[in-house]
This record gives structure tokens, C-alpha cells and sequence, in this order.
């Protein structure tokens, strides 16, 4: 027997046609399975629903549920896995060399990244996580430095990660690295490492393509399998000299819907930056302007300029 509650529940949620009268009329069952479907009746009329429908009924609307939930989420914008689809759409648009990247300018980015991480005290021994860690670019002149420690090269693409794996196998590491090497593929913010795993984490030209508050989530987890007193190192776009004015305006130029379609340069502020890092549990220690020469090239004691400038974290205890 229906309990009164739950008949003034039905009675509530489905009032009955002229003609027609109590909760069982053609035009309550109805509603009553159309809410039921949305998850909107009372928790007395779904309990009672449940021991009078069968129970592959109830089963049908649950699974009728979360096919709409996953519907939703699919079409939504921007979708869950905006990231993964725009550089998936990104390289779909670029040459082969211009997805491997060769020449010398390619790679004196990738020394000057390993000057910026010396001249911050990367040891032999650390394990170092490089976020976004492309096709090799920085990953063939730190390997060979890590004697003893460990590289961890995290990339959105499983296409990305394998051309960072020909590079190194190619160029750092004949016939073997002299350090342990892992390749992780990874489309959030989660990192698959343990806490406290990490010495220190880089990520080069990746906030630079992230909104803040994304950059943030990074940061926080970051935090997490960093040890106390390692140390995050990030390259970004602050507004401090013409360059990155011209980077901002140009982006500026196209609508909204222009800017979610394609990855884009975000432009910054060192003190917006330094307060994400704050929050996400980091102490911001130095900046690397990136439009002066201020980094060491290894082996030759030169200083050079970066163009994205570096701003250097410590993970406080």
C-alpha cells in the first residue's frame, strides 16, 4: 500500500486531468515516469516506485539517466577535453617538420631551458618532471645530464610522446640513457606520480596556452609529488615589453568563439602568477625576463634570453 506521504508526493507532482482521479491515472504515470527519468519526484514517491515497478524497469531509467548526462557533457562547451582537441586540431595543421621541430634555433630553446634549470641547481641525482615536454626539444640535453637520476616527459598527445621518444633515442641516449626514463601520457591536471616524488618540475610553453585558472589546478597537484624545497620552474607571457603587447592584441582580434577554437598565446601578469602560485601552495622566488639575456647556455658560458620569461617556484614545507 502506498503510504500517505507518498501520495500527496504524487499528488503534488502530477495533479490528475478532469476525468481522471487518484495517483495510478494514465496521466500521472506519465509524469510520474518523466520525473522520475529527470530525477526530480520526492525520495518517498522513488521508494515506493521502486517496489511496485520491475526492477529492469528502474534499471532502464537509471541507464536512460546517465546516457543523457553523457549526452550533455559531450555537446557541452567547452567540452571537458577542450586541450586534448585543440592540440589534436593544432598538429593536424602543421607539417611533420614543424611538429618534430629541427634547426638550431629549435635547439638552443631546448639548451637554454636546461641553462635556466642548472642555473637553479638541478643536480645529476634529481628526478625532474618535464610538463609538456613536446617532442624532445629539452629532453635530449638534460637526459644526458641526469646521471643517476631520473626524467619524466608528461605530454596530452600519445602522438607527441612517441616523437619525443625517437628524438631521444635518436640524439640523448646511444645506446642507453644514462638515467631512468618515463614517458607518461596525461590529459588533466592529475599527475600519475607518487607524493613527494618529484626534486623538481618543468613546464616550458605550457601556461603560456593555459587559462589561470587551469594553470592553478597544474600548480596545485604539482605541489603534491614535489618534495619540500624542490622546486617548479614555468615559462609564461607577462606584459612588460612590446613583444607580448603585440601577442595580447593579435589575440584580442579575434571573437570569443575564435579564441576557444585554437590554441592561442595567454598573456600574463607576474604578480597575477606569483598570487596562483601563492594559492597553490608554491613561493614564487625569482623571475628570468624574457626578453633579456639573462640565462647561462651550458658550456659556454654565453648569456642568452628565453623570449617567454621563467619564473622560478619553491615548494614550501
Amino acid at each position: 500500500m502506498i503510504s500517505s506521504g507518498a501520495a500527496r508526493g504524487l499528488a503534488r507532482d502530477a495533479p490528475a486531468e478532469p476525468g481522471t482521479s487518484g495517483p495510478c491515472s494514465g496521466r500521472h504515470a506519465h509524469v510520474v515516469v518523466t520525473r522520475l527519468r529527470r530525477g526530480r519526484l520526492p525520495p518517498s514517491v522513488k521508494s515506493f516506485l521502486k517496489t511496485v515497478l520491475p526492477g529492469p524497469v528502474v534499471d532502464g531509467l537509471k541507464g536512460a539517466r546517465g546516457r543523457l548526462r553523457a549526452v550533455r557533457a559531450r555537446w557541452s562547451w567547452p567540452p571537458p577535453d577542450l586541450y586534448v582537441r585543440l592540440y589534436r586540431r593544432h598538429i593536424r595543421h602543421l607539417s611533420d617538420e614543424d611538429i618534430v621541430g629541427e634547426g638550431q634555433l629549435f635547439d638552443l630553446i631546448g639548451r637554454i631551458e636546461l641553462g635556466v634549470l642548472l642555473a637553479e641547481g638541478l643536480r645529476p641525482t634529481d628526478t625532474l618532471v618535464g610538463l609538456g615536454c613536446g617532442t624532445g626539444r629539452f629532453a635530449v640535453h638534460v637526459i644526458p645530464f641526469l646521471a643517476g637520476g631520473r626524467y619524466v616527459g608528461i605530454e596530452i598527445l600519445d602522438s607527441i610522446l612517441e616523437k619525443a621518444r625517437d628524438r631521444v633515442a635518436r640524439h640523448a641516449a646511444p645506446p642507453s640513457p644514462p638515467c631512468r626514463v618515463d614517458w607518461l601520457k596525461q590529459t588533466t591536471n592529475v599527475f600519475s606520480l607518487p607524493d613527494s616524488s618529484a626534486d623538481v618540475v618543468c613546464a616550458f610553453s605550457v601556461f603560456t596556452h593555459m587559462e589561470h585558472e587551469d594553470a592553478y589546478r597544474y600548480l596545485k597537484d604539482a605541489r603534491r609529488v614535489t618534495r619540500p624545497g624542490g622546486k617548479f620552474l614555468f615559462s609564461c607571457l607577462p606584459m612588460k615589453h612590446q613583444a607580448v603587447y603585440d601577442i595580447f592584441l593579435e589575440s584580442a582580434r579575434d571573437d570569443l568563439s575564435q579564441r576557444w577554437n585554437k590554441v592561442r598565446n595567454v598573456t600574463t601578469s607576474e604578480d597575477l602568477m606569483e598570487s596562483i602560485a601563492i594559492l597553490a601552495g608554491w613561493a614564487p622566488i625569482r623571475w628570468y625576463a624574457g626578453n633579456a639575456c639573462n640565462i647561462p647556455l651550458p658550456g659556454s658560458g654565453e648569456l642568452a634570453a628565453l623570449g617567454q620569461s621563467v619564473c622560478v617556484l619553491e615548494a614550501k614545507a
